[in-house]
């Protein structure tokens, strides 16, 4: 595999539980020093482990006799430093990480007490993925289908909620099946303009929903009011990963905008492809179906936002679009720096 010892140096110093399973330790080792200074060269790590020092030498290439040499000198280093009183006594036992060992470099290794441990820096990486990397919170979030297809759909609990705080109530209110009513509910609280907890009875307008009803165009119940949309767009644009369906809609008009660098209009069957990969949905919306179905709802709500515009078979970026897509790209960068910037 090309790539840099640093890069693998960087996951083992930030993941002891890693570092453990791969030296098959009983628990965690405590790092003492990186990158450290010695007079024949660099020491990659240096642990604390019960009543002893590793000594981690790492290497992504297969073993080779002058690693071995390389690891004896920090060795003799260190010795020299405990000798001088500049390094806490205790044994001090060698490593040497490779990619691969054949089976007489392990036993030249073992005679002069190097233990050689075989890793993988696919593992490695595969290991940050999942539970390191800086912007899981962010990744994590996918766009879902709860089979809403237009925003002003869920008008019709939201504008009753000045009436009553119970859901039993609402679903008198507003009509129809309980299944729907629950997809509205929870519509309408993946675009935080409600306050309710699964599997409870009661629901309120949050600060954002009573502000995003106080809009409403009274005439026009069955459509979104110039000053709902820049509610909702504002949120989007400041908060991309604040919920799966705003991140579907925030990826949809990103999506548009990415393919329309290559033909414009955008073929609506193109954007279904590409959507379903951008938003990480490969393996949930499996069928042509799924894909379309996604792809229709997500952009009647960015249609519904004046981001925009479509045809039965085209999907065109409104001049509100072009500017929502800037804004929002800037708020996600200006996100992931902070988050980066904390690790």
């Amino acid at each position: 595999m090309d790539i840099r010892e640093a890069q693998v140096e960087d996951i083992l110093v930030n993941a002891p539980a890693l570092t453990r399973d791969i030296l098959q330790l009983s628990e965690d080792p405590r790092l003492v020093a990186r990158q450290m200074i010695l007079p024949s060269g660099r020491l990659d790590m240096l642990y604390a482990y019960q009543n002893k020092f590793l000594l981690l030498e790492l290497k992504v290439e297969a073993f080779q006799p002058k690693f071995l040499d390389q690891v004896l000198s920090y060795q003799q280093d260190l010795n020299r430093l405990q000798d001088s009183g500049r390094l806490f006594g205790g044994m001090i036992q060698p490593y040497l990480l490779c990619p691969h060992f054949a089976e007489r470099h392990r036993t030249l290794a073992a005679n002069a007490g190097v233990f050689c441990v075989e890793y993988e820096p696919e593992a490695v990486l595969k290991y940050f993925h999942q539970h390191l990397r800086p912007v899981a919170a962010f990744s994590d979030v996918k766009p879902i289908d709860i089979g809403i297809w237009n925003l002003h759909l869920i008008h019709s609990i939201l504008y009753f909620l000045d009436r009553t705080s119970s859901i039993a109530a609402l679903r008198v209110l507003v009509g129809g099946s309980s299944k729907t009513l629950y997809n509205k509910i929870r519509f309408a609280s993946e675009l935080r303009l409600i306050e309710w907890e699964a599997h409870s009875d009661v629901i309120h307008l949050s600060k954002l929903g009573q502000k995003y009803v106080n809009a409403r165009d009274t005439m026009f119940d069955d459509r979104l009011s110039e000053n709902q949309t820049h509610i909702l767009q504002k949120i989007i644009i400041q908060n991309p990963f604040e919920s799966s369906v705003i991140l579907g809609i925030a990826s949809m008009v990103e999506a548009v905008f990415v393919m329309s660098k290559n033909v414009y209009p955008v073929p609506l069957e193109q954007v279904s492809e590409f959507f379903t990969f951008h938003s990480g949905k490969m393996y949930d919306w499996k069928t042509p179906k799924a894909r379309y179905n996604a792809t229709r709802m997500y952009s009647n709500y960015a249609v519904d936002l004046g981001l925009l515009a479509k045809t039965d078979t085209s999907l065109y970026l409104t001049p509100q679009g072009y500017k929502f897509t800037a804004q929002m790209q800037l708020h996600k960068s200006l996100k992931l720096v902070d988050i980066l910037v904390v690790q």
